[in-house]
């Protein structure tokens, strides 16, 4: 069934799309030449979008020399960042004992995913415009900066406020590493890279916790923040120096300001925050019944709506073109992406507690129990990506990889108060091997279903959807322990108000309230029925991911290379012998065509 597809897939998309401009260096690199081709008359485009292939002719494979300097620094910069969103989870009971956080608790990670979710579409764009290199040094100061200052934080305010500085550098980080790869590697050898950047994200998603309960202990929390610009800053240095990227464009800086979709950012950003902050405080900081948060949930939709209307009619060079979602098979991914953030960042949240809180485990046990998923994932990440670099096939490595997840989201419903070691690490270990398997070929299927052109926005709106799932999968999954939470011990004696909402917003509480041993125990008999349904919920969340592989299509990537090669050779042949044109009558150009 799916070799039948291939036969279709295979097609260029470019010839079906509205051609996009050519920018080729001419020999004092002073200006570009743009070959500018008409829009097809039934390309229904959503805005036109001709500018972002020729953007900077970013596109350029290197060599395996060149890739042996440029990716371990690609690597290690994801790695930190990811470094940084995870090594504070072990680090939050210290943190909200010295900052007193109390129902506040739960916006320690929340600011950073909000700012981090916020800026993920915008960062794929404005590296089409200002170069993938500058860019992601920019984000890389950022994120040190936003980490320095939260261990300098004296209030709780302060460290919200920081975190989302860093939020901001280290969401661009894992957008524009991902977009530099896909420039430098074929499409036929990128799953191979992808893969150990999928492994890299694994990694550090398990090591964090354990680096930041070591450090915790060892130390004090502040140094959690302060170890992340000590990585960062050797990291931007050697980026600095050995990166070597290509970013022709004759426009000048003024002219590329006016490129950017300043409507589309302005709403995009402002849904996102109308949309997630009541969305993360809601039944901690805000009732749900509160007119606030009901009221902000309505802006933040109708702004939400108002966003996708302007990419469509508007914007001239949009950050989410609408035509991504028409690709073959891509609207498929997209929704294994959401779902697959539903579960995947609840897990990483939700298996400490149960470790930690439920078990009794201290931070480092926390920590080395996690690493048994994450070494599996990281294996099997690696895996996928030669697989896909030998077989020229993605679809395999998805199917089995959420076969093999949901059977371990299946098993973690044996769970218990009395779970041995050994078989925590064993239901761990499949967990492990099926996410890994599908976290990167999902991204390579996208980049094989969609024209080289998008393959910025494309992964900007991948990882924008991964983490809005994640997001909505924390609150999902908050709203499921705090119901239950309430349920079981309302009306019970020694169990006030007080006290229940102090449980529901920390799971780090129970010590510090003065249980008898009998309330305790009940408290933990309560919390693990609780992440029992948490986990029901993320093994449903894995299923539906794999009920939709069907219609994600088995692309032949080799021949799709070969086919990319061959399109991109005649349209450096019809450049050469096509007037040139100036970047101000280009931007003029796409402002004409996308309100035809």
């Amino acid at each position: 069934m799916w070799n039948e597809k291939s036969q279709t897939d295979n097609v260029d998309l470019e010839d079906n799309k509205p051609a996009a401009d050519r920018d080729l260096e001419n020999n004092d690199n002073s200006r570009s030449r743009v070959a500018e081709q008409p829009l097809s008359q039934n390309s229904n485009d959503d805005g036109n979008d001709s500018d972002a292939e020729s953007v900077g002719g970013q596109r350029s494979a290197m060599t395996t020399r060149q890739l042996l300097l440029a990716f371990p620094a690609l690597s290690i910069s994801l790695f930190v960042s990811f470094i940084d969103q995870t090594s504070v989870s072990t680090a939050i009971p210290a943190i909200a004992e010295d900052l007193d956080t109390g129902a506040a608790t739960s916006w320690i990670g929340a600011s950073f995913l909000i700012a981090s979710t916020a800026f993920q579409l915008i960062n794929g764009r404005l590296s089409d415009i200002f170069g993938r290199k500058n860019l992601l040094l920019v984000c890389l100061c950022l994120m040190g900066l936003g980490d320095l200052l939260c261990g300098f934080a004296k209030t709780k305010e302060q460290l919200f406020a920081f975190r989302a500085i860093a939020g901001v550098g280290g969401g661009g980080i894992n957008s524009i590493v991902m977009i530099i790869v896909s420039d430098v590697t074929t499409l036929e050898n990128r799953g191979k890279y992808q893969g150990i950047l999928g492994a890299m994200i694994s990694l550090a998603n398990g090591v964090g916790p354990f680096i930041g309960g070591v450090v915790v202990e060892k130390a004090n929390w502040r140094w959690v923040f302060w170890m992340v610009p000590l990585l960062a800053a050797p990291t931007a240095v050697v980026i600095f120096f050995f990166l070597t990227l290509r970013h022709h464009d004759g426009s000048t800086y003024f002219e590329r300001i006016k490129r950017i979709d300043h409507g589309g950012i302005v709403l995009n950003l402002a849904s996102v925050l109308l949309v997630l902050i009541p969305l993360s405080g809601g039944g901690v900081t805000y009732a749900w019944s509160s007119p606030f948060l009901i009221g902000t949930l309505i802006a933040g939709c109708v702004l939400a709506v108002a966003f996708v209307l302007y990419e469509w009619k508007v914007a001239a060079m949009p950050i989410m073109p609408l035509r991504l979602y028409r690709y073959p098979h891509c609207s498929y991914l997209y929704a294994q992406t959401f779902l697959t953030g539903l579960a995947y960042y609840g897990a990483f949240f939700y298996l400490p507690i149960y470790f930690q809180s439920v078990l009794g485990n201290g931070a480092l046990l926390s920590g080395v129990l996690l690493l048994s998923l994450v070494i599996t994932s990281s294996f099997s990440s690696i895996l996928s990506g030669f697989f896909m670099a030998r077989k020229g096939r993605y679809m395999p490595c998805i199917l089995v990889g959420f076969v093999v997840w949901t059977l371990g989201n299946g098993l973690t419903l044996t769970f218990d108060r009395s779970t041995v070691v050994g078989a925590l690490v064993g239901i761990l270990i499949v967990q492990g091997f099926g996410t890994g398997l599908t976290l990167q070929p999902t991204l390579v299927g996208m980049y094989a279903n969609s024209a080289n052109r998008d393959r910025a926005v494309t992964t900007g709106l991948r990882n924008f959807i991964r983490t809005i799932g994640g997001a909505f999968g924390l609150v999902i999954s908050g709203a499921i322990l705090n119901n239950t939470l309430k349920q079981e011990l309302s009306g019970r004696p020694g169990f006030s108000e007080e006290a229940i909402a102090s449980l529901t917003s920390s799971a780090y509480t129970i010590d510090a309230l003065g249980l008898s041993g009998e309330d305790v125990d009940l408290v933990l008999t309560v919390y693990m029925r609780g992440l029992h349904y948490i986990f029901i919920f993320f093994t449903v969340c894995s299923a539906l991911s794999l009920l939709l592989t069907f219609g994600v299509g088995n692309t032949d990537l080799k021949a799709k290379a070969k086919t990319q090669a061959d399109g991109g050779e005649k349209s450096e042949q019809q450049a050469e012998t096509t007037p040139t044109s100036t970047p101000a009558s280009r931007s003029s150009s796409s402002l004409d065509q996308s309100r035809r």
